[in-house]
């Protein structure tokens, strides 16, 4: 009797603690990932994973309760294609919530909001690009016209100036080929107003006609001068981005978002897909891209490395400024733990209401 008193209590004595461990050592891990990118989600030598979006996690995560394997993909493809072959349960950027995403993933509430803002060359900043753009005004269609309208009018009235001084006693000489040079060269000093004084008519119908050429002249350069003008500064408005519209027809760059694609397609623009944000940049700083499309909490860091590339760059903002930021659950995690949304949810309320998010925002993004 006594040896059966002992087996039953070694066996509820086993039931308890496989129970127990049950519930403290089998807790599920969760493998979770973003696509790398600077500020936002970046690996340390030490192999730790850095940013605003780690540190959000982290503390989700401890504060839920969850046991998870962290890491990162190179772009945004890796990380879809390892989410929805359900490779990774959680990823915690890069995924947005719409009906095609839904029928696999879940979507916490939005835990940081955004908007798109557009890095573009600043070429008022560069004087050597400024130089090349008034230099190839001047070869503009109608200032070649121009041009070629003042050196007729120079051999037209250096024949006639020709012809009324080819006397022996003046400076113009009387054969043709070198009195034609001698005249168109005298036309010129007075059309331009220079008069060296080496070639003078004498003549009183020479000297009529110089007042015409001076009077016609003056007409000309004044002409060619603003017509130069003109096409700079038009040429300058023209390949000046100051908002998203005059993006027509430039090319672009930017990672695979709908919405982004979608808009700078709506405006005519030449959409570049980059799997990544480090390539968008790449493809800007390479001259691949006329403008590289980001969001907003990280342009600024990638506006600082243009700066310390010696890239002259301004920042543009997109007509979407509201971009919900929100954490992708597979619908596969779920089954394991149905509880799981609702714990990262009420971590992200609260981390809302004692102003953690907001800590972590100022202490990336301000930075």
């Amino acid at each position: 009797m006594g040896v059966h008193r002992i087996v039953i209590a070694l066996l509820c004595a086993g039931s308890v603690f496989l129970a127990a461990s049950g519930v403290c050592g089998g807790q599920e891990t969760y493998r979770v990932a973003m696509p790398l990118s600077e500020v936002i989600y970046h690996r340390q030598q030490d192999g730790q994973y850095r940013g605003l979006v780690a540190d959000v996690w982290r503390e989700v995560a401890l504060r839920s309760g969850l046991k998870y394997h962290l890491e990162g993909c190179s772009n945004i493809p890796e990380c879809n294609s390892k989410f929805f072959s359900g490779r990774l349960d959680i990823v915690l950027l890069g995924i947005r919530p719409n009906r095609e995403n839904s029928k696999t993933a879940v979507f916490s509430r939005p835990y940081f909001i955004s908007g798109l803002r557009i890095l573009v060359i600043d070429k008022l900043r560069n004087h050597f690009l400024m130089n090349i753009r008034a230099l190839s005004a001047a070869y503009s269609p109608i200032v070649m016209q121009s041009a070629l309208v003042f050196v007729v009018f120079i051999f037209i009235f250096g024949n006639i100036l020709w012809f009324f001084e080819r006397k022996n006693d003046t400076l113009i000489a009387r054969p043709y080929g070198r009195g034609l040079f001698d005249a168109m060269w005298c036309v010129l000093e007075i059309k331009t107003t220079i008069g060296f004084g080496d070639v003078i008519p004498k003549r009183h119908h020479a000297r009529l006609l110089s007042v015409l050429i001076w009077l016609i002249g003056l007409l000309l350069i004044n002409l060619i001068t603003a017509e130069i003008v003109s096409e700079f500064s038009t040429d300058k408005v023209k390949n000046t981005v100051v908002g998203i519209e005059t993006l027509k027809g430039k090319r672009i760059a930017v990672v695979n978002d709908n919405i982004s694609i979608s808009e700078l397609k709506r405006i005519a623009a030449e959409v570049i897909v980059k799997p990544g944000l480090d390539a968008v940049y790449e493809g800007l700083k390479s001259g691949n891209a006329d403008a590289a499309v980001f969001y907003a909490g990280v342009v600024s860091a990638y506006a600082k490395r243009a700066s310390e590339d010696g890239l002259p760059v301004k920042v543009i903002q997109g007509r979407y400024d509201n971009r919900y930021v929100s954490i992708a659950i597979n619908r596969n995690a779920l089954l394991k733990d149905p509880s799981l949304l609702d714990k990262i949810n009420r971590a992200l309320d609260d981390m809302y209401e004692d102003g953690y998010l907001s800590f972590l925002k100022s202490k990336w993004l301000d930075k």
